[in-house]
């Protein structure tokens, strides 16, 4: 069934309005005259009676008349028409790049036309604003009559803009789902890939690199599949790479890749120089997440990087807990402090931000310490508020996964066999009873392990650039050796014994009535949000912000909101104060409080179309489900205080954070009403 724009459009509307709609709302949703309204009901009469169904007007209200089975039907026609209805302009530039760069022969415009479903003088004017944006990358757009179109310009720059272009396009999960041959009809960027191969590039990745080195995304995986993918497919072609000089540091990571092939060329025949063996090789090496070192371009920023350490050992022993043995950590923050500092990302401005505000109310005394040493590590560099509350987001979340476990932890670590670990772990469990949790490693499994889960790492030979302090030992683990550790673990715990931050949420309150009173009213405060939380998908959501916002304002409960636009101009006006996304998450989280709200309420939408947004940390990230909590202007402190929990719990803790990104409605529920439980029960027992 061929459908125009506009006339897709217009059955999405009648689909998502089973009561009916008006023509007046037609016109203004379309963009259209009463007229053309008219002429495309007349237009799609045809068409929908050969699927028996009609459009009836009943009441000036218009909607489909069939049976279940009809509606199914063209639902799912429109839904297959979706990715052409919603593609943007910037996507249908993107998807015309991408099928020039994959193919090895010229494309027809009539080709890339009906491939798109649109005119070809949409593809002409589209072909000039691709070339514009291919030049910046020295490609050049080349246009032959009668031959076709073509880029032209250096093969390692069309693989580059070529993944670039896809790991952005493509969903996380759409591309897994493909992967494993589960989706019938694939999306554009989908169809460009072949998924046999992409499957055998997945298994042999798996079975030759992927275990081998730290990715901390999927969105790494995904880019070392296409990486692998693409230069498999061009090699093939005959577009091969030349004069790529090996990486810094990358023999390892060459020898990954020479593994790869010998297994991925078990059944088939493949040349593959060592220039795409240097290149594949400096790929992998940036995948690798813990093998990026930190990279000082001049000795301001050694400087820089010392200042940052001492400012973390400060706050480190002021607070008792150790923020230094996690090396994503430091790094990590360390990055953030350079961003801020450099100017290389405009600060938030010095206005209230309420996630962020309650967390430094949550976290007061961590707050006030890492104010206090801010200000003596870099007295001259001052921070809006808001900029110093998201350090504090970075500390808090390493806090609250220090103040979980008291029991010390070490790591031994051997050159090889497990013997020699398995005579220190005795010598340890025997001499040093304190520490309850012994981990074995080798050498070449350190870039698999989570660092921060050790208090102590104890090692048979020197770690050159190892990211952590370490006791050099033998490994028969000698008196003298036994007395180093125990003087360490003595100024360890010194240090870093952890006293847990008090949470400020209730005043204390001597008379018991009042007591029993106020926690009646928490309970039941806490019962109503948990409830009332909602899960919904967004169909064919736009992916302009404020329509999206508008839409999640409208599939809202009706006896929720008053007057949707008040509460809408203060969502934008908050999104405009700062951004809302969430740090290394498909998350954006939006609040604001209103006289038009009736109550406080906490929803989730999911959207079946991406949207860019600017994280807290300055970061892009393409957003897929939106967080939205609603609540009246006036709260009473309490009240002000549960819904800081509740964004606070989804900000500072990434176990949370995974949850909230994927988790269903009834795990959401759980999720928050847990930690209700927990406070609930912290004050009905505080004195």
């Amino acid at each position: 069934m061929f459908l125009t724009d506009r006339q897709k459009q217009l059955l999405f509307l009648l689909l998502v309005s089973p009561k009916g709609v008006s023509i007046k709302k037609i016109e203004e949703r379309l963009q259209i005259s009463r007229r053309t309204v008219y002429r495309e009901f007349s237009n799609l009469k045809e068409t929908l009676a050969t699927r028996n169904l009609q459009i009836i007007n009943d009441k000036g209200k218009y909607f489909f008349s069939g049976n279940k089975q009809s509606l199914a039907q063209i639902k799912d026609a429109v839904r297959q028409a979706k990715e052409q209805t919603i593609m943007s302009v910037t996507q249908r530039e993107n998807a015309i790049a991408a099928q020039l760069l994959i193919n090895d022969q010229p494309c027809k415009i009539i080709e890339l036309a009906l491939e798109l479903e649109v005119s070809e003088a949409t593809i002409q004017n589209d072909l000039n604003a691709v070339a514009e944006s291919l030049a910046r990358y020295h490609l050049d757009l080349t246009r032959r009559k009668g031959i076709g179109i073509a880029i032209t310009g250096a093969e390692i720059k069309k693989r580059e803009v070529l993944v670039d272009i896809l790991a952005n396009e493509i969903n996380e999960y759409d591309f897994f789902k493909f992967l494993h041959h589960k989706i019938d009809k694939p999306g554009i960027f989908l169809r460009i890939l072949d998924s046999k191969l992409l499957l055998a590039v997945a298994q042999t990745l798996d079975q030759s690199i992927v275990k081998q080195i730290k990715l901390n995304t999927d969105q790494k995986l995904i880019e070392l599949i296409l990486f692998f993918t693409i230069t498999l497919e061009r090699i093939v072609q005959g577009h091969t790479l030349t004069l790529v000089k090996p990486a810094q540091d990358s023999l390892k990571y060459q020898g990954y890749v020479y593994r790869f092939f010998a297994v991925f060329e078990e059944n088939r025949q493949i040349t593959v120089t060592q220039n795409e063996i240097n290149y594949l090789a400096a790929k992998v090496k940036e995948c690798d997440y813990q093998q990026i070192p930190f990279q000082y371009k001049n000795n301001y920023e050694l400087e820089l990087s010392e200042k940052v350490k001492k400012f973390i050992a400060l706050v480190s022993e002021k607070m008792k807990v150790n923020f230094q043995k996690n090396p994503a950590f430091v790094a990590h923050l360390t990055q953030h402090i350079f961003n801020l500092i450099q100017q290389r990302v405009t600060l938030l401005p010095d206005a209230k931000i309420d996630s962020l505000t309650g967390l430094s109310q949550r976290f007061a005394t961590l707050y006030q310490v890492i104010q206090t040493y801010w200000r003596q590590v870099f007295p001259d560099e001052q921070l809006t508020t808001s900029e110093m509350q998201l350090i504090l987001v970075y500390f808090a979340k390493e806090y609250t996964s220090s103040i979980t476990r008291s029991d010390l932890s070490a790591l031994v670590v051997c050159e090889n066999g497990i013997g020699t670990s398995a005579i220190l772990r005795e010598r340890i469990k025997q001499e040093i009873p304190e520490i309850k949790e012994i981990s074995l490693s080798r050498v070449s499994n350190l870039n698999n392990l989570d660092l921060k889960n050790y208090d102590l790492v104890l090692s048979t030979l020197k770690l050159k650039g190892f990211s952590r302090d370490y006791l050099l030992v033998s490994p028969l683990l000698l008196d003298d050796e036994i007395q180093q550790i125990r003087a360490y673990l003595k100024k360890y715990q010194q240090k870093y014994s952890v006293t847990k931050e008090t949470d400020v949420l209730l005043t204390k309150r001597d008379q018991a009535t009042k007591k029993l009173t106020q926690f009646s009213i928490d309970s039941l405060f806490f019962a109503e949000l948990v409830n009332g939380v909602r899960v919904r998908r967004l169909e064919y959501n736009s992916e302009d912000l404020i329509t999206v916002i508008q839409e999640c304002l409208a599939h809202s409960d009706p006896t929720l909101i008053r007057k949707q636009i008040t509460v809408a101009k203060k969502l934008l006006k908050r999104i405009r104060l700062a951004p809302v996304g969430l740090p290394n998450s498909n998350l954006a989280l939006l609040h604001t409080s209103s006289d038009q709200v009736t109550r406080c309420a906490f929803m989730v939408f999911d959207l079946d179309n991406a949207i860019s947004l600017k994280a807290m940390d300055h970061t892009d990230i393409q957003v897929t489900r939106i967080l939205l909590m609603l609540s009246p202007a006036e709260l009473s402190d309490n009240e002000r205080a549960a819904l800081s929990m509740v964004s606070s719990m989804i900000i500072m803790n990434d176990d949370n954070l995974k949850l909230f990104t994927t988790g269903s409605q009834n795990d959401i529920k759980d999720l928050i009403a847990i930690q209700f439980l927990s406070e609930l029960k912290r004050h009905l027992l505080a004195k």
